[in-house]
């Protein structure tokens, strides 16, 4: 890894970041240089799986003082790119999960959650308890982080993350209504 100055008007230097120069790359010498900033931009343009919102019960309806269960799809994965003619290798993976949860409230989690699953404690799911009934509306953002490395070179951290927001999903809350049904 190498420091990489700019040299300003007034003749002075300032420090402008590091690249990365993998031992014989023929390049290293009159390729341009990797800078963080130029690997977030790579990072950015690479197109991010869709990490949709679940929620369960299903159908847009859930109870008041009812947990409702929320889960997304969401894993890490490799992508390879062209930068400055050096062959790039990103190693992906959502790092935060914020629900907004329309009634105010926001939570955010490392946990994708996951579906209903008989015999499963609900502390093992991301859920939420609505204290009103009404209409709400909630979202899910994504943020991905990801490490890289120039050919078979060290791994190291990109200097940034991508957020990805889900479509809005619609939920009414209800209010459950005792009926008796047998008076035996």
């Amino acid at each position: 890894m190498h420091t990489v100055t700019a040299t300003l008007p007034s003749g002075s230097t300032a420090y402008s970041g590091v690249t990365c120069v993998e031992p014989g790359d023929p390049a290293a010498t009159t390729a341009p240089i990797l800078t963080p900033g130029r690997i977030l931009e790579a990072f950015k343009r690479i197109p991010l799986p869709e990490a949709p919102l679940n929620i369960q019960p299903p159908d847009g309806e859930t109870l008041v003082n009812f947990d409702t269960i929320l889960h997304t799809q969401a894993e890490p994965f490799q992508e390879s790119v062209r930068l400055l003619g050096r062959q790039i290798t990103f190693d992906i993976t959502p790092t935060t999960f914020t629900w907004a949860l329309g009634d105010g409230e926001s939570m955010t989690t490392t946990d994708p959650g996951r579906a209903y699953a008989k015999g499963v404690p609900m502390d093992q799911y991301v859920s939420h308890r609505y204290t009103e009934a009404g209409s709400v509306t909630l979202q899910l953002t994504t943020t991905w982080g990801a490490r890289w490395r120039l050919g078979s070179g060290p791994w190291r951290d990109v200097d940034g993350t991508v957020t990805m927001t889900s479509p809005a999903e619609d939920l009414q809350v209800r209010t459950a209504q005792p009926q008796l049904v047998s008076y035996d």
